[in-house]
Formats: structure tokens, C-alpha cells, sequence
């Protein structure tokens, strides 16, 4: 009786230490895809078929059908070159034509991506547009930011994305110039342009007191209202310095771009989205919380979200494999007075610009005026 008392608590402890080293593996992947600010370019997935007058044909270098056939504005980009597609003009599902401009031109073969990011450099480079960089003393060091200047009173602040940078507010820049707003640019924390957070971990809203330096900043020229822009983890950024700023009464409008409004949100969509069972998904997230001491509801958003009472404009793709579109609907359906969700199908992540940047801009343009 005794050794079978052992063995099972053998087996059990096996057992126990598979599915510990099973979340393992998960939080693991969790800390790669979520937290590591190691910047890893996107993979070079579309490959050059052909090349014609003011044309390229792709086709898929790993059968990723929608990433093929996205419609919209973007940028293509390959090793030393890159050029840009305004069109789907043929699509033959296993391989499309698109329109094509460029000063250079990719070779038959060449692995290609499409960049979201359709201009580059500065506001000056990419654009024509004068601005001045400042260096805002953030809570780790300096932060610098594009300033544009143009109603002193009235101030639009871009915050960018999860692992990307200021590149990402350049498609709306022209937009905002015509509100004749004044423009912050941001960065933070563990940007390449900055200092390393302590754990060296993105925060997924934990990044807010950067923001409120450039709130400050803003005051301290002049402004009298601020309008937070928020791009993906920028959302989280924009709703937690809401939450927890004294210079949240100073804002009086939002804009969300593909929002992240609670990190758990994001962690399940992903877990549903690689199909792993929920029941791992869960001993996943439970390492997970262990290792990076993770406070699930400190970084949710969603009630923030919900008691604004100032205009917020939403847009979201609703093919968004990274940050659930079903959150942003619910956002707008708890809160339709204050909240204006433009969704559109079959649109990525943070791709909404791209998709229509007509409709993306008077939209943007609209939301601003009638703010005054």
C-alpha cells in the first residue's frame, strides 16, 4: 500500500512538473511576442514574380494568403530598396498585381514585405514639413519628440506602438497639419532613441509618466487642450495616463488606432489565435504572472475606457490578429455617447490608414473640428 502511496505521488509530481515546464514554455513565448523590446524586423514574406510597367506580381513566400492580398497604401521594402503600392490591380489568390513606384526597382526573385510605416524619416524628409526636435526630460532620461507648430492653444500627441517609433504618426501628420493643430511626436522608455525601462520589459501602459512630461510641455507653450493619438500599445499608454495623470482633465479628445485596452485581452487573442487549449493557455499565463509579476488588472483599460466622457474616435480592422476588435466594439456599445468605432472588414492590424487614407484622413480631419 505504501508504494503505491509513492508512485502516485511520483506520477503526480511528473505530472505537475510537465505542465510547470509546458507554462514555462508558453510564458516563455508570451515574454517574446509581448514584453522583449528586442526589435525583430518583419520577415521578408512576398517574393517578386514579376516587374512591368508601373507594376509588380507577388506571390506568397508562405502561403499567407492575407497578407498577399491587403488591400491598400504601403510601402515595399527589400534588402537596399524599397518603393511603394497604391492598388491591388489583379488578384489571382495565389498571386497579385500590384501598382508600383519607385526610384528603385527589386530584382525577379527578390523577397519583399509590405510596410504599414508608408513614409520614413523625419516630418522634414518625408514630407516637406518644418519641425523642431525636442528633448524631453522623461522619467528615465531624455525623450525626443518632433514638435510641428501651428495653433498654440490646440495640440494633437502621437504616441507610437509596441516596438516601433515616431515613423508610425508620419501618415497622419498631413492631416493634422490641416486641423492646424500643433503636433507632438513622443517616444518613451525602452525605445531605441531612449533609456531601458528597469526590467527592460515593455509596459503595456506603464510608460504613462513619459507621456505626462509631453502633456507638461505642451502646457507650458501654451496649450489649452490636448488630444492624445494613440497607436496600438500607445492606446494602453493614452488610457493609463487618463487614468492616472493629473493633467488628464487637460485632454479633451482621444484617438485610437487598433487600441490595446486590456493586456490580458491581447494575451488570450493570442492564445486563440495559435490555437493552443485554454486550459494550457491558463498554466501559461499563470508562470507567466509568477516570472514577470504581471498585474492583469492594473493593465486593463477597459473601465477607464468606458467612463470617458470626452469624444474618442476608434479605428480598428477587424482582421486584427494582434489586438481583438470584439474589445473596441464593446467599448463603443458601453459607451456610445462619447465613442465612435470605425471598423472596417478584412483589415489587419493598425492597417486602417492603409487600407483608405481618404476616408481615414476626413475622418481624422472631422473628429478634430468638431472638437472646437
Amino acid at each position: 500500500m505504501k508504494m503505491i502511496s509513492i508512485g502516485i505521488l511520483i506520477v503526480m509530481l511528473l505530472a505537475l512538473a510537465i505542465l510547470f515546464a509546458i507554462g514555462w514554455y508558453y510564458s516563455e513565448v508570451l515574454k517574446k511576442a509581448a514584453f522583449s523590446t528586442e526589435l525583430v524586423p518583419n520577415e521578408y514574406n512576398l517574393i517578386v514574380r514579376s516587374i512591368g510597367n508601373e507594376t509588380i506580381e507577388l506571390i506568397s513566400a508562405n502561403n499567407d494568403v492575407d497578407e498577399l492580398s491587403e488591400k491598400g497604401h504601403f510601402k515595399l521594402e527589400w534588402e537596399g530598396g524599397s518603393g511603394f503600392t497604391k492598388a491591388i490591380l489583379q488578384n489571382d489568390t495565389s498571386q497579385v498585381t500590384r501598382s508600383y513606384q519607385g526610384e528603385t526597382i527589386p530584382k525577379i526573385g527578390e523577397h519583399i514585405r509590405l510596410e504599414t510605416f508608408f513614409y520614413s524619416g523625419t516630418p522634414k524628409d518625408a514630407l516637406g514639413i518644418d519641425f523642431k526636435e525636442v528633448d524631453l526630460q522623461c522619467e528615465l532620461g531624455l525623450c525626443p519628440a518632433w514638435q510641428i507648430e501651428n495653433n498654440r492653444e490646440n495640440w494633437v500627441i502621437a504616441v507610437h506602438g509596441k516596438g516601433s517609433n515616431r515613423e508610425e504618426a508620419l501618415r497622419i501628420i498631413p492631416t493634422l497639419q490641416k486641423a492646424q493643430t500643433s503636433i507632438l511626436v513622443i517616444t518613451y522608455q525602452n525605445d531605441p532613441e531612449t533609456n531601458p525601462s528597469k526590467n527592460g520589459y515593455y509596459g503595456f501602459g506603464k510608460e504613462w509618466p513619459d507621456l505626462e512630461i509631453a502633456v507638461q510641455y505642451a502646457l507650458e507653450q501654451g496649450a489649452k487642450n490636448i488630444i492624445l493619438y494613440g497607436f496600438s500599445m500607445g492606446g494602453a499608454i493614452s488610457l493609463s495616463f487618463l487614468r492616472e495623470s493629473i493633467y488628464a482633465p487637460s485632454v479633451v479628445g482621444l484617438i485610437l488606432d487598433a487600441p490595446v485596452l486590456s493586456f490580458e485581452s491581447i494575451v488570450n487573442h493570442g492564445i486563440a489565435d495559435r490555437n493552443v487549449p485554454q486550459f494550457i493557455g491558463k498554466i501559461g499565463k499563470w508562470v507567466a504572472t509568477l516570472r514577470f509579476r504581471i498585474p492583469w488588472q492594473w493593465l486593463d483599460y477597459r473601465k477607464t475606457a468606458i467612463s470617458l466622457k470626452i469624444p474618442v474616435l476608434i479605428f480598428h480592422g477587424a482582421n486584427d490578429k494582434l489586438t481583438p476588435v470584439q474589445e473596441s466594439e464593446q467599448l463603443a456599445l458601453k459607451n456610445p455617447t462619447y465613442v465612435n468605432l470605425v471598423k472596417t472588414d478584412s483589415v489587419g492590424h493598425a492597417r486602417m490608414w492603409n487600407y483608405n487614407p481618404a476616408t481615414y484622413e476626413k475622418t481624422v480631419l472631422e473628429f478634430l473640428r468638431d472638437l472646437r
